[in-house]
């Protein structure tokens, strides 16, 4: 009986591992949250540069044909821009922040999301949560570019 009971417990701490080391690794999604603040000698902010194959423009600005765009700002990382199709950066395939998808009409992300705090009939929006400004362009209706940024103090 003792036996099984600890191996419940070795497995339930295993598996809480594992599901922490990967939402900490994750490099899209909500994943991408966790980079927001990393100082440009971190190395989790050179996995990411790395694992999108991001060139560097200058100092605080990074870009990559895989439709992501890394800004810095005090050699922090400030900014993640993701683009659905772009000429300069490419298309980003992989999963946006928030359960949001390319192609999504500004009603489906506002019952996704709720109200925005900020909107524009030119069709941009952005949300506020604890950590981080989550913002949205929409082109010919549908959703393009998703930012995501660090929320400065108040």
């Amino acid at each position: 009986m003792k036996t099984r009971t600890h191996f419940k417990i070795f497995f339930a701490l295993l598996l809480f591992a594992a599901q922490n080391s990967f939402a900490q690794n994750s490099f899209e999604g909500n994943g991408l949250v966790s980079f927001l603040g990393k100082t440009s000698s971190s190395s989790d902010l050179k996995d990411l540069k790395a694992n999108y194959k991001c060139e560097m423009a200058n100092e605080l600005h990074y870009l990559s044909r895989g439709g992501i765009e890394l800004i810095l700002k005090n050699n922090a990382l400030n900014e993640i821009h993701l683009y659905g199709s772009s000429a300069v950066y490419g298309k980003f395939s992989g999963a946006l922040p928030n359960k949001l998808k390319f192609g999504m009409v500004s009603g489906e992300v506002k019952r996704l999301l709720g109200k925005p705090v900020v909107s524009y009939n030119s069709g941009y929006c952005e949300y506020e949560f604890q950590n981080y400004i989550l913002s949205c362009w929409f082109d010919g209706g549908t959703l393009s570019q998703v930012g995501i940024a660090v929320k400065s103090p108040l």
